[in-house]
C-alpha cells in the first residue's frame, strides 16, 4: 500500500511539473492591460511584464508599428530568459527581415551573430530576440490571472531615439505576424482580435486581446461588443500592414462635405485614402478637404449663433465657447459623420466632446488640422478623435468595430474595472 501511495503522489509530481509555463488553470482565451496618456507627449502608453525577474514596463501604444521593440541601449536589458532569434528560425523566415547579423562589439542582449535583423521603420536594423511576457488575462469583465508567453518575439533596439519619457519601447498593433496581437493569438489559440479604448482623462483605459466580452461600469455593466458597427478594413498594397478605411463621404450637421472622390482611394503609390493613427493626436486633413470641412462647419455654426473668432494654432476654426452649449457628448456644436463602406447605418458620428478642443476659457477650436497638401494619406484618424470610443480591429476578417461616444451611453474608456479581478 505504501508502495502504491508513493507511485500516485509521484505522478501528481510530475503532472504538475509538465503543465504549460504560461497555464495557471487553464488557458485564457483574451487579456487584458491598461492604457495611459502621457502627459507631456500626449501619446498612449501600455503596461506589461517581461524579463526574467519579471519586470513592469510601459511601451508606446502604436498601431502602425509591425513589432514589439524594447530599449536595449547602455546594457539596460537584463533577463537570464533573452534568446536571440537566429537566422534559420521559421518566425525569422516568415518575416520580411533584413538580414542575418554580426556582433562587432561586445556580445549581449541587442549585439549577437547569426541572429535574424529585422528594420526599425525601414530605417535602422536590429536585432529580434525572444523572452518572456506576462499580461493579465481577461472575463471581459474584470482582469484575472496572469498569463505567461515564454518566447514571445521582439526587437532588441541599441538606440533610444524613439522612446519617450517613461517608456522603454513600443507596442507595435498591426496586422503583422510580429506585432502583438498576432503572436498572442498564436500562443494561445484565441482570436485574432484586439480592442482599444483611449481614455480622456487621467484614469486607465484598456486594451484588450482576444475575444471575450467587453464589459464596462457603471453595474451592473454593459456588454460593448454587441453594439459596435462594423466596416472593412481597407487594403493598401504599398503599406500593407496599416489599417485603413473606406470613407464614402463626410457630412456636418447633415450638409454634406465637397470632397473629390479621388482623394478617398490608394493611388498607385500608396498615396490618398484614410488611415487610423496613435502617432497622430488630431485629425489631419489634406488642404482641399480641411478647407471644405471648415467652411461647412463654420457655415452650419453660424446657423446656431455659435460665432467664430480668431484661429488659435494648431487649429484653423475657433468659437467663442460663451455661445456653446454643453450636452452629456460635450460642446453643444454639430455633429460631424464620416460614413463609411457598409450599409446605410455604417457611420462613425462624431461629437464636441471628439470634434471640439477647448483651448482656452473663452475659445474652443475645431480640433482637425490642415495636414497640407503632400500629407501621404488624405485623412489620419488621431487619437483625439477616438477617444471614449470603442475599436475593435478584427485581424481574421479584416474589419474594425467601432462604438462612436460611449458618453452617449453614460460610460467612458476609463470605465473598465481593474479593480477587481475574475
Amino acid at each position: 500500500m505504501a508502495s502504491l501511495h508513493l507511485v500516485l503522489i509521484t505522478a501528481v509530481i510530475i503532472c504538475f511539473c509538465h503543465l504549460p509555463a504560461n497555464a495557471s488553470q487553464r488557458r485564457p482565451r483574451a487579456l487584458v492591460t491598461q492604457i495611459t496618456q502621457d502627459p507631456a507627449s500626449q501619446r498612449y502608453t501600455v503596461e506589461i511584464r517581461q524579463r526574467t525577474p519579471l519586470r513592469i514596463q510601459r511601451l508606446v501604444l502604436d498601431i502602425e508599428e509591425d513589432y514589439m521593440w524594447v530599449r536595449c541601449d547602455n546594457k539596460s536589458y537584463i533577463s537570464s530568459t533573452y534568446s536571440p532569434l537566429g537566422c534559420s528560425a521559421q518566425l525569422c523566415k516568415s518575416y520580411q527581415y533584413s538580414g542575418c547579423g554580426t556582433c562587432y562589439g561586445s556580445r549581449g542582449p541587442g549585439c549577437n551573430n547569426n541572429t535574424c535583423v529585422v528594420a526599425v521603420q525601414g530605417s535602422r536594423s536590429v536585432e529580434l530576440a525572444q523572452d518572456v511576457l506576462v499580461l493579465p488575462s481577461s472575463d471581459g469583465s474584470n482582469p484575472g490571472p496572469l498569463a505567461r508567453f515564454p518566447q514571445l518575439a521582439f526587437a532588441c533596439d541599441l538606440s533610444s531615439n524613439r522612446v519617450i519619457s517613461g517608456t522603454v519601447g513600443v507596442a507595435g498593433m498591426t496586422s503583422s505576424t510580429l506585432a502583438l496581437p498576432s503572436q498572442l493569438s498564436a500562443a494561445e489559440g484565441f482570436s485574432r482580435k484586439f480592442a482599444m479604448c483611449l481614455p480622456s482623462g487621467n484614469a486607465p483605459g484598456a486594451l484588450f486581446f482576444g475575444d471575450e466580452p467587453l464589459v464596462f461600469l457603471p453595474p451592473p455593466g454593459r456588454d460593448l461588443s454587441s453594439q459596435i458597427i462594423r466596416t472593412p478594413l481597407i487594403k493598401n498594397s504599398v503599406y500593407t500592414d496599416v489599417f485603413y478605411l473606406g470613407v464614402q463621404r463626410i457630412e456636418v450637421g447633415g450638409v454634406n462635405v465637397a470632397i473629390d472622390a479621388e482623394k478617398l482611394r490608394f493611388d498607385k503609390d500608396g498615396r490618398g485614402g484614410t488611415k487610423l493613427s496613435t502617432v497622430v493626436r488630431y485629425t489631419q486633413l489634406a488642404s482641399p478637404i480641411y478647407n471644405s470641412l471648415e467652411g461647412v462647419f463654420t457655415s452650419v455654426a453660424k446657423k446656431m449663433n455659435i460665432t467664430r473668432v480668431a484661429s488659435v494654432s494648431p487649429f484653423g476654426a475657433c468659437f467663442d465657447s460663451s455661445g456653446v452649449g454643453s450636452t452629456r457628448v460635450g460642446p453643444a456644436v454639430p455633429t460631424i459623420d464620416i460614413v463609411l463602406q457598409g450599409n446605410s447605418t455604417t457611420t462613425w458620428r462624431i461629437f464636441g466632446a471628439n470634434s471640439m478642443v477647448r483651448v482656452n476659457n473663452k475659445v474652443l477650436c475645431l480640433g482637425f488640422v490642415d495636414g497640407g497638401d503632400n500629407l501621404q494619406q488624405s485623412i489620419v484618424i488621431g487619437t483625439y478623435q477616438m477617444q471614449d470610443n470603442l475599436l475593435q480591429f478584427d485581424l481574421a476578417t479584416s474589419t474594425l468595430g467601432f462604438s462612436s461616444s460611449l458618453l452617449f451611453g453614460q460610460t467612458t474608456c476609463s470605465n473598465f474595472n481593474f479593480t477587481a479581478t475574475s
